[in-house]
């Protein structure tokens, strides 16, 4: 039986936890030796308390227990001073004298009234509660989504992409789908067409929304806007805003929340956990509490390479801010301008796609282009397949294309030999020719045997069967 000494007692009423000048000497010297603070101060733990496996509250509630004759089984290391002077004074006590014992554990130590009384202020035989996944599961609400795939309902979807990429126009473009029952951009259909859309304009331009809605002959009475207090910039971090949008939320009941943008929206940094901890738990509690969709347009950091930020094909890494806004969304979005040929082009095609989900398999990257309008203005322009980006043309590429322009004149195909001769007076050697052949083999027919010297090389815009030669 281990027991607590009246030396340990007075020693920790004293404030001093180090038994033995001996002790002190090996910790100044680890101190001087050890360069890790995290294993140094564990080290520290367990020469002063020993380790523990026992919460506070768990060491008292297990006193509170035995004090009132409940079997408790757990051992005096187990308990950390005071509740070990306590616990020791249990197991020696006479029956009926344990209150008694108990006070003269601890007489003479700081405190003592206000460690007996938080003792007899808790519930003997108190457990608390610990659910299992199964207790849960009758209260969760399955994952439901606005947009299958891209926006979950009741849960964060973040939009990042450089400036000028269109992330506003797209958050625009899903507004009018909603509001007009119109299908979203990959055919999925709009689960309540007509419903109110909020959208927090932090960046104060609402002319350019109202323009922008014109042009897309939206029903402007559906979108929501709000705005700063005159005077003020919108900071969500506030209670006042908070509760402005709360109330929004409650009242209109929307299909989808949208936040244009994050670093317009919040007066703290966002490169540390602690600067926006609170304000993506309350956006959280915003989606779950509404049940719609909320998407937080979001920026990102110039690339490291000096690459034109709007075609770089960024990753969930190229988000500005801290990792902790990503790690909080459900599904992260990302949005570029594609370049598709030799020069760039900032109104050229654009590629949507999942950055991140946690909720299902990514789907294929989408592609819109901006569709002029007459007299002004643009709508989006969806393609289910999102553009190719362009590279610079191979030797090979040059070898096909040439090939294809040389065939297609000739409704009766070309022998083998004058193609060959024709091929190397533009530079392309024989071996090369025949991958050429080989890689549009789809569209070049033999009219003879392949080994025939009467072959002839016939193309054909419709793709052909494989012939036998080719299996």
């Amino acid at each position: 039986m281990i027991h607590a000494s009246q030396n340990e007692r007075r020693r920790w009423a004293a404030g001093g936890k180090i038994t033995g000048r001996w002790t002190s000497v090996i910790l100044c010297c680890l101190f001087y030796h050890v360069r890790n603070p995290q294993f140094l101060m564990r080290l520290v733990l367990v020469c002063l308390v020993g380790v523990s496996m026992l919460s506070e509250r768990m060491q008292k509630q297990m006193i509170a227990d035995r004090l009132v004759g409940h079997p408790v089984e757990a051992n005096l290391k187990d308990f950390q001073p005071p509740w070990r002077f306590l616990w020791q004074a249990l197991l020696d006590a006479p029956p009926g004298q344990e209150k008694q014992a108990m006070e003269k554990a601890v007489f003479g130590l700081p405190d003592h009234d206000r460690i007996l009384q938080s003792i007899m202020a808790i519930n003997p035989g108190y457990r608390p509660p610990m659910p299992s996944l199964e207790d849960l599961a009758k209260d969760l609400t399955p994952i439901e989504w606005l947009w299958h795939g891209w926006i979950p309902r009741s849960l964060i979807t973040v939009l990042g992409a450089s400036q000028g990429s269109g992330k506003s126009f797209v958050a625009l473009d899903l507004a009018w789908r909603i509001i007009h029952g119109q299908n979203y951009p990959d055919g999925s259909p709009v689960a309540r067409p007509g419903a109110n859309i909020i959208y927090v304009d932090a960046e104060m331009v609402p002319q350019i929304l109202n323009e922008r809605a014109q042009h897309y002959g939206l029903d402007r009475s559906k979108l929501f806007v709000m705005l700063p207090e005159e005077g003020e910039m919108i900071d969500l971090g506030h209670q006042n805003y908070q509760d402005r949008l709360t109330e929004m939320a409650a009242m209109l009941n929307p299909e989808l929340i949208i936040i244009d943008s994050l670093s317009s929206i919040h007066s703290g940094g966002q490169n540390n956990v602690e600067d926006i901890r609170s304000l993506m738990g309350y956006l959280i509690r915003l989606a779950s509490g509404a049940r719609c969709g909320l998407l937080l347009v979001h920026h990102i950091r110039k690339p490291a390479s000096g690459q034109r930020m709007m075609n770089f094909d960024l990753g969930m890494e190229d988000l500005s801010g801290s990792g902790y806004i990503t790690q909080q969304a459900r599904v992260v979005l990302g949005l570029r301008v594609v370049q598709t040929g030799p020069d760039f082009d900032p109104n050229g095609p654009r590629e949507l796609k999942v950055l991140k989900t946690n909720l299902g398999p990514y789907h294929d990257p989408l592609g819109f282009e901006f569709a002029p309008l007459e007299p002004a203005g643009v709508i989006l322009k969806w393609d289910a397949k999102a553009p190719k980006p362009y590279r610079e043309p191979t030797e090979m590429d040059e070898c096909k294309e040439w090939l294809e322009d040389f065939l297609k004149p000739y409704p009766d195909g070309v022998k083998v030999k004058e193609v060959i001769s024709a091929g190397k007076e533009q530079g392309f050697s024989r071996p090369m020719l025949y991958r050429a052949r080989a890689e549009l083999k789809k569209h070049i027919a033999n009219t003879a045997g392949r080994k025939s010297p009467d072959n002839r090389w016939l193309w054909s815009e419709a793709e052909l069967a494989p012939e036998p030669d080719d299996d």
